[in-house]
């Protein structure tokens, strides 16, 4: 059985980002419990630690890294989606967004682009990848980096979501 870059990213980024939508309406749904202890306002900008990112900044690399795959090896046009989320529904419709751009990915065009130079600028310099290289070994570890940092900032906050939840299975 042979598994496809295409379905190892582009259908599984699809999948999450559905999965963080549902995860965030878990917090949405917290912050209006009687007594609850943390505003929408405040759980958005909630931090693991004080030098990482808020719960916003979360959302947006994940969004940057699975449209950053669908341009770059995808075939995708560039789409700039500024970071200025300020909200929970700024933050859906960021994702929203993000699935919108990654249903045009085609198929093909993505699976056929496995050998196909990708260079990643950074703070530190160029990175040199194939797609296939680009994909397991940068955008995957990204995206769920910043996917579990947004669960772990839900669940420090007291935002009742589990493994199922993380999984997508509730």
């Amino acid at each position: 059985m042979t598994v496809s870059l295409y379905e190892i990213t582009i259908q599984v980024f699809i999948k999450e980002l559905k999965t963080l939508s549902k995860l965030l309406n878990k917090g949405v749904a917290f912050t209006k419990e009687d007594g609850a202890k943390i505003s929408e306002e405040k759980l958005v900008e909630s931090r693991l630690i004080e030098d990482m990112g808020n719960l916003i900044y979360q959302i947006q690399r994940v969004s940057d890294t699975s449209k950053g795959l669908a341009q770059r090896i995808g075939g995708v046009e560039p789409v700039e989606l500024k970071d200025e989320e300020k909200t929970f529904p700024d933050l859906f419709t960021r994702i929203q967004r993000t699935i919108e751009i990654l249903e045009t990915v085609k198929k093909a065009d993505l699976d056929a682009a496995e050998e196909k130079e990708v260079i990643l600028k950074t703070r530190s310099g160029e990175i040199k990848f194939t797609g296939k290289d680009y994909a397991i070994k940068f955008a995957i570890p990204n995206f769920y980096f910043h996917f579990v940092t947004a669960y772990a900032l839900l669940r420090k906050e007291g935002v009742q979501v589990g493994k199922s939840d993380y999984l997508g299975r509730n």
